[in-house]
């Protein structure tokens, strides 16, 4: 009953924000103007410098055909991969560690902010964190499954085609599933060697190398293309310095390590989370040895993809890692207490087992009194989350507010990071033929791109300025800067601030042209100018 509700309020949660269709921001517009391409065209270099899996583009594309350009249509695959690590972690725990396990498994899940986060956006990372999960459960699988038994039978065997058609469509459609795939993969032949079972190591060996192939394909065949500048080191700490030694990745790991603990578990406390989750790879090595080796090598090979610069293990790209370490925390707190118990038990006979006894017991109380330290934050941003979703940039309202208010002879002005969402959502608002994009002019400026900005207003008697998601290096009063330039030109008739403190603002004004004479000049903090973008 406790799984069963636990397991209600995770689904209730990815289900709340899913379905609030809150806007698309610039990166998830970004990936919705690509699906208009054909399928071919979507093996190639994706336009705004974007990076998904191909398999993954086809699904999401194949949505937009069939069912339509909803944004809960094209969120869809990322709430089922996070559907999936619920039920998943559920199953997984149950079977890894025990019953009461997978309600604290479930409910660490159901308010991970992350996860709830890319559950309601259109981009893969959710999808692939169910994906990790299917494979984890696949490994497990096969590990009883998998057996050589000659030529003859393996020719017959469905768990073998069942093995090299799930991670070659595993690795397919998700990015850190080739890691997993080879953590899986790794695992599944340590334990054979350690049985020396080499026959079954070889076949395992040998089911696995499609896989590989495929994924060494699209590795190679993805670095043709551009990537967005310097992508590799976009988040900070996911991948070691370029060039390090091994004395410098012994440095970036404690610094890629605290990183990874703040985002994208949203936790504290990083030393703590590393203690209790080495205590719960020894625990299930006792109980479980199989998912022990396996939650081992998905560390093991997601840092390592971290350490040759390949896969960053911070922030979105490594939601994969969240219910790998949600399931060995858990494992510790678990493991404490089955020592308690145990020990006390003995005590019945033993007197002396007593004193160990309540050390265990100490340590499995401190330890579930850590683990509410350690995720008590980001289970209450978590909760924000589910009780109001409102996504990162709310541009796609201020371009409702306006839509249908446009007016023949009017320009509409955008600024310039709102440029995928505009491109995307345009089609199915009434905005005119006259939308352009502008920003605040740069200190080299050319004069051309000023004099464009004129020749866009030439005529008209009324512009919608509007405004959505600043970039990270932009000035933080633009709107109000812009506005001003727009004083000197004609009159604000109508101007609407948006709210700024968790969502980019949605904001617009509608200014009333006068007669004016272009005057490009260099941007000053007392005259601003606009560049056409």
């Amino acid at each position: 009953m406790l799984l069963v509700l636990a397991l209600g309020v995770g689904v209730f949660g990815v289900t709340r924000v899913w379905w609030s269709a809150v806007p698309m921001w610039k990166d998830e517009a970004s990936i919705a103007n690509n699906l208009r391409r054909s399928f071919l065209q979507l093996t190639g270099h994706l336009t705004y410098d974007q990076v998904a899996p191909v398999g993954w583009l086809w699904l999401e594309k194949l949505l937009l055909e069939v069912v339509g350009p909803d944004d809960r249509v094209l969120r869809f695959l990322p709430y089922l991969g996070a559907l999936t690590v619920l039920c998943l972690g559920a199953f997984i725990a149950r079977q890894a560690i025990g019953r009461f396990a997978a309600v604290a498994v479930v409910a660490m899940l159901a308010f991970a902010p992350a996860l709830l986060v890319y559950a309601g956006e259109t981009k893969q990372y959710a999808w692939e964190a169910g994906i990790a999960l299917v494979l984890l459960v696949l490994g497990a699988w096969a590990h009883q499954a998998i057996r050589w038994q000659g030529w003859a039978s393996a020719l017959r065997s469905w768990p073998a085609a069942a093995w090299v058609t799930a991670t070659g469509v595993a690795v397919f459609v998700s990015f850190s599933a080739i890691l997993v795939t080879a953590a899986v993969t790794m695992a599944l032949l340590c334990l054979h060697a350690a049985r020396r079972a080499w026959a079954d190591l070889g076949w395992q060996a040998g089911l696995s190398l499609p896989a590989g192939l495929t994924a060494t394909f699209l590795v190679s065949w993805r670095r043709r293309f551009s990537f967005y500048p310097d992508q590799t080191d976009y988040f900070k700490g996911g991948t070691a310095p370029e060039g390090a030694g091994l004395p410098e990745i012994l440095d970036w790991l404690p610094f890629m390590w605290s990183k990874f603990v703040a985002n994208p578990m949203g936790w504290r406390l990083g030393g703590l989370v590393l203690l209790l989750m080495v205590a719960g790879l020894v625990a299930l090595w006792w109980r479980r040895r199989v998912w022990a080796v396996m939650l081992l090598m998905v560390f093991v090979s997601g840092v390592g993809g971290g350490a040759v610069r390949g896969f960053p293990v911070v922030s979105r790209p490594a939601i994969y890692l969240i219910a790998p370490t949600i399931l060995l925390v858990v494992a510790a707190v678990d493991g404490l207490v089955r020592v308690s118990a145990g020990l006390f038990q003995r005590g019945r006979a033993m007197p002396w087992y007593h004193l160990p006894a309540a050390v265990a017991a100490a340590l499995a109380v401190a330890a579930g009194l850590g683990v509410g330290m350690i995720a008590g934050p980001g289970a209450q941003t978590a909760a924000k989350e589910i009780a109001d979703p409102r996504g990162k940039d709310a541009l796609r309202d201020a371009l409702r507010d306006i839509s249908g208010k446009v007016r023949p002879g009017d320009v509409v002005l955008v600024y310039y990071f709102g440029n995928p969402v505009t491109r995307w959502y345009r089609p199915y608002l009434d905005l005119g033929p006259a939308v352009h994009h502008v920003r605040l002019c740069r200190p080299k400026t050319p004069v051309e791109k000023q004099l464009a900005v004129y020749e866009k207003l030439a005529g008209a008697k009324r512009v919608f300025y509007v405004e959505g998601q600043l970039n990270a290096t932009t000035r933080r009063d633009h709107f109000e800067v812009t506005l001003r330039l727009f004083d000197s030109i004609g009159t604000v008739v109508e101007q609407h601030d948006g709210r700024g403190d968790r969502i980019g603002p949605n904001s617009w004004a509608l200014v009333e042209l006068e007669p004016f004479q272009p005057t490009p000049r260099p941007m000053t903090g007392d005259e601003p100018c606009l560049e056409i973008y």
